[in-house]
């Protein structure tokens, strides 16, 4: 057996084994933070709000995503039954997986605004800014994801893009809406934390300073910020192979391929569209436990209180 025929039994490998692995991690992830960041002390404070509704996001685009490609492995792919799944599969998958980037970017826009000396960039980082921009994510990718949802087709067997100018149209969508537009959003934010960590650490603030506006870096934010780091290095390196693999199948389009090369092509269209790119859903969880003392304590003060809970009932 050749490399380029042995990559497919290695993706039904990485697919049965590995997506099953990470969609389970990730919910499990997804699922104690969204406990976490849902108690009562959280739920006024604007980053909790955005990585609750990120969680939320994440955990339902996970499995809509992942859940029917590991299934396809052993029964009919729930894409391909009707033009009716191929459309609404690709519906739930892409918004809510935008919605998590959005949330994400958000994040780390609050971060900044939290920690920043400028008093109007600082009102961004408020409850009340949270509430309304949250359900206005929701509603707009709900709204925006309805037009490449009309233009895909079930035509043999494959639950793509209609031919000619809808294609372009499409690709063109893909690669600003999953690849250039999260990717800036997260370098400029990722940027903009780090010049604001580095001012924050020149100053000289005694802890008992009253002055008006003077952010103090405390221990929690100095914790927030590396996990947000750590988390969008990992997210760009999981979004960045999408987006240069569309574009290298747009330019190659009108080029003939050999049976090897198309072969080595769908195992690394996999690799980058279907396998990185939902694996990105599942890290945020478990970047915070191992990274954040803070993180770690109030998590084992969650589940003693639930464990006292449970013994008095």
């Amino acid at each position: 057996m050749s490399f380029a025929a042995s990559l497919s039994i290695v993706q039904q490998y990485m697919t049965r084994y590995g997506m099953t692995t990470y969609v389970i991690l990730g919910s499990i992830g997804s699922f104690f933070n969204i406990l976490m960041f849902s108690q009562t002390q959280y739920r006024r404070t604007p980053c909790a709000l955005y990585i609750l509704a990120m969680s939320i996001s994440g955990i339902w685009g996970l499995n809509v995503s992942a859940v029917p490609v590991i299934w396809g492995l052993d029964y009919p792919s729930p894409f391909l039954y009707n033009q009716v799944s191929c459309g609404m599969f690709f519906y739930f998958r892409h918004s809510l997986n935008q919605m998590l980037r959005t949330f994400f970017v958000l994040v780390c826009i609050d971060r900044y605004a939290c920690c920043s000396d400028r008093a109007r960039i600082r009102a961004f980082s408020q409850y009340k800014v949270a509430i309304r921009l949250i359900p206005a994510v929701w509603l707009f990718w709900f709204l925006v994801c309805i037009f490449p949802t009309a233009i895909r087709t079930l035509s043999n067997g494959v639950c793509d893009a209609k031919p000619g100018v809808y294609d372009i149209i499409y690709t063109v969508y893909i690669i600003s809406t999953t690849g250039i537009l999260p990717l800036l959003g997260m370098v400029i934010t990722g940027i903009l934390m780090f010049t604001s960590l580095r001012k924050m650490r020149r100053r000289v603030v005694p802890a008992t300073s009253s002055e008006t506006g003077t952010a103090i870096l405390r221990k929690r934010d100095r914790d927030m910020m590396k996990m947000l780091f750590i988390e969008l290095v990992i997210c760009m390196c999981t979004l960045s192979p999408n987006t240069i693999t569309h574009i290298y199948k747009t330019a190659t389009t009108h080029v003939v391929r050999t049976k090897e090369r198309q072969q080595i092509e769908s195992f690394f269209y996999f690799l980058s569209r279907l396998f990185l790119l939902y694996m990105a859903n599942t890290f945020s969880f478990w970047v915070y436990i191992s990274t954040s003392q803070t993180y770690r304590m109030e998590l084992k003060n969650l589940f003693i209180k639930w464990y006292r809970f449970i013994m008095r009932k």
